[in-house]
């Protein structure tokens, strides 16, 4: 299997960069330069994912709330306070409010890292908005909601969504034992988390390349969950 298919793009400045702020994109940049001489495979960030579903009265599905709860590296990155002696949890909070719609507003130029499908056909169009940022245990979590354009219902079908960076350069996985969460769902709704059966090429070149090494823009899909909802007529 080749590693590059053909038509591919890939590039030397790092493409998760654009995914977050101005500020974590400064803090990455020092980061990657002062572990330069470190060899470090794919991936580098790494984000719990947890998932909510919305339905509304007629029991459709109307949004999907995600928290990306990051790591405390990139956290404390992004978050100057929590390196401090004595951080100061008040200037935490405004920092992470303040930074949050910032990083969903980037997100929305890369189709928030989603792909979502009903029944095999792509759904696009996803309108996100930010709900909250906060710090729990010293790690930063983002929290959006991806509406979509009309009600979908679900019954007698298939919805599936993934989340995860092209370039595998962060690592997205649903927090350990969450299912996504069903809000307002018809009876009968079933959910089940598929976890990536990466081949071994794959997984030997994401452990091959380092912080400033171009990779595949696919090549993070191989390591993508995919969570399954299935929903009775």
């Amino acid at each position: 299997m080749a590693l590059l298919a053909p038509g591919v793009r890939t590039s030397r400045s790092a493409p998760f960069l654009i995914y977050w702020s101005r500020r974590a994109l400064w803090a990455l940049l020092a980061a990657s330069l002062s572990l330069s001489t470190v060899a470090q495979a794919h991936p580098h960030e790494w984000i719990d994912l947890r998932v909510r579903l919305m339905f509304d009265n007629e029991k459709r599905l109307t949004a999907v709330e995600q928290s990306w709860l990051f790591d405390p590296f990139f956290s404390a990155l992004v978050l100057d306070e929590l390196l401090a002696d004595r951080p100061d949890r008040r200037a935490i909070a405004r920092q992470a409010e303040a930074l949050g719609p910032e990083m969903v507003s980037n997100l929305s130029e890369h189709a928030f890292l989603n792909e979502w499908t009903f029944d095999g056909a792509p759904i696009d169009g996803l309108n996100g908005s930010f709900v909250s940022a906060r710090v729990t245990r010293d790690q930063f979590e983002l929290t959006f909601s991806l509406d979509l354009d009309q009600p979908l219902d679900l019954r007698g079908g298939q919805f599936e969504y993934s989340v995860y960076d092209p370039t595998y350069y962060i690592e997205i996985l649903h927090a350990r034992r969450h299912l996504p969460e069903l809000r307002g769902a018809p009876r009968g709704c079933q959910r089940e988390i598929i976890e990536p059966d990466t081949p071994k090429d794959m997984t030997d070149f994401a452990a091959s390349l380092d912080q400033t090494d171009a990779s595949d823009e696919r090549l993070g899909i191989h390591f993508a969950e995919r969570a399954i909802i299935r929903c009775r007529g």
